[in-house]
């Protein structure tokens, strides 16, 4: 059930005059927790089921680290087990599975209908990584286990944020769950503008410029001009989609009563590809930075290896889990450890961190270099196939032929037309803007919703992870 839909829409009226009409806490998260179950397994019913009991088990293991602290070892990897083993067979099942066929086939044993393709559930890659941090935290000892069920599973299948996240951390999330919540005005002034952000940015921006990034990496052998092209749309495209889905989501979380983590911090003005990964997709990047990055870093200094081995390999390994955890794509691998080469590099020469020029030329410069590094890596990403794109920087033309010209030259109007909005909309920020004109501007959008509603594709891009 995408927020886009009218099921979603009509969904969420009935949930949220349910819920502001009950004032007792426990049964408002009650009825959270039930509508979450009825979103998630709105599609396919064993999503729920399977929620439900990944759920149970990790609420339980929780609760005996806290009773068995002596072997709280076991619990703390029988969770991972569970967790990371459901995980990797969803995300890689169909990636092997014809390899499987294939070897099977050589010895003559024909599989027919057993070994079919699997889908993957969606969110399923978000609320595991939820439970996780949860179960690592407990097993420090950082946090205490709920020792209420309810509010425990309401916490992993928080419906606002099941399917793409934000990945929230139950420090911030289950102390609003666990506390009383009554309307007020203010829910509604601060939900309003994040989704009319939201709805405007997916609908209107995201999916029209999704047109065209579909027909330029749909071609067998685009020219390398229009392989640029192409991934400049697809740069404003999945920041457009993606910070969307995070708007909308923190605008119906406050609707009911909740404040969410913001997942995006204008991460195109970023000037190393730290400083990217600290403004893009936030929540992830913090989760692989205290869970991954922090332990293996620390484990190196301990051993007192060489210096460039503490800078270089902990991004590395990082980043290459993280393309791992988007899928069973050779790109997406390609991409993680691009980005971990990228901020070894960067480490490595004493470009750490925020890290900031004394001019304004050497800012400029080093915000371009990044930002080209940043649409590469986004073209590693969107392309159908690394050899797709080995095959056009080895026998593409650099400039297209006057077809493809003329189409280019559309393409790249088309996505400076659809960038405009966002630069307004952060160039209001920067300045003392009087209200008339964000008035102004958020009734323009709300009109374009609107028109543009009909032509709307409603699927998110990370809904496929």
């Amino acid at each position: 059930m995408a927020f886009t839909s009218y099921d979603f829409l009509l969904f969420f009226f009935i949930i949220f005059i349910i819920y502001w009409l009950i004032r007792e806490r426990h049964w408002q998260n009650l009825i959270l927790l039930v509508a979450s179950y009825y979103f998630y397994g709105y599609i396919q019913a064993w999503y729920a089921i399977m929620l439900g009991l990944s759920t149970s088990i990790d609420y339980f293991l929780a609760r005996a680290i806290v009773f068995y602290p002596n072997r709280k070892k076991i619990f703390i990897l029988i969770s991972l087990f569970m967790n990371l083993g459901v995980l990797a067979f969803f995300k890689y099942y169909n990636f092997f599975i014809s390899d499987v066929i294939a070897f099977l086939n050589t010895f003559n044993i024909h599989t027919g209908t057993l070994l079919i393709s699997i889908a993957l559930p969606a969110g399923l890659s978000f609320f595991t990584l939820k439970k996780l941090g949860y179960m690592i935290d407990v097993s420090r000892g950082t946090l205490q286990p709920t020792n209420n069920f309810i509010n425990f599973a309401l916490y992993v299948s928080f419906f606002p944020q099941l399917i793409a996240g934000p990945i929230e951390r139950p420090q911030k999330l289950i102390p609003q769950i666990e506390s009383q919540r009554q309307w007020k005005a203010e829910f509604f002034y601060q939900a309003w503008p994040l989704l009319v952000m939201g709805f405007f940015k997916k609908i209107v921006i995201a999916d029209s410029v999704q047109v065209i990034v579909n027909r330029i990496f749909g071609f067998d052998e685009p020219s390398i001009l229009l392989l640029l092209i192409g991934g400049l749309g697809y740069t404003l495209q999945i920041l457009a989609d993606f910070s969307a889905y995070t708007d909308i989501s923190r605008g119906i979380a406050y609707l009911i009563g909740f404040e969410t983590s913001e997942n995006f911090n204008k991460p195109y003005l970023s000037l190393t590809p730290t400083d990217f990964w600290n403004r893009w997709h936030i929540t992830l990047s913090t989760w692989l930075r205290d869970y991954i990055f922090f332990p293996i870093r620390r484990t190196l200094l301990q051993y007192k290896l060489h210096e460039s081995l503490t800078l270089a390999l902990p991004p590395i390994v990082t980043m290459f889990i993280s393309g791992i955890w988007h899928g069973a794509n050779l790109n997406f691998v390609i991409w993680g450890l691009y980005y971990g080469i990228l901020i070894a590099i960067y480490q490595l020469i004493g470009i750490r961190g925020d890290w900031k020029t004394n001019t304004k030329i050497k800012t400029l410069f080093a915000w371009f270099v990044m930002f080209c590094f940043i649409v590469f890596g986004w073209i590693i990403f969107r392309s159908p196939s690394i050899n797709w794109l080995i095959n056009i920087f080895s026998v593409s033309p650099l400039i297209p032929n006057s077809n493809e010209l003329i189409f280019a030259l559309i393409s790249i109007n088309i996505v400076v037309v659809y960038t405009i909005p966002l630069v307004v909309k952060q160039m209001m920020h920067k300045s003392i803007t009087p209200s008339w004109l964000y008035a102004i501007y958020y009734a323009v959008a709300t009109l374009l919703i609107i028109i543009f509603t009909n032509s709307s594709n409603s699927d998110f891009i990370y809904f496929q992870f």
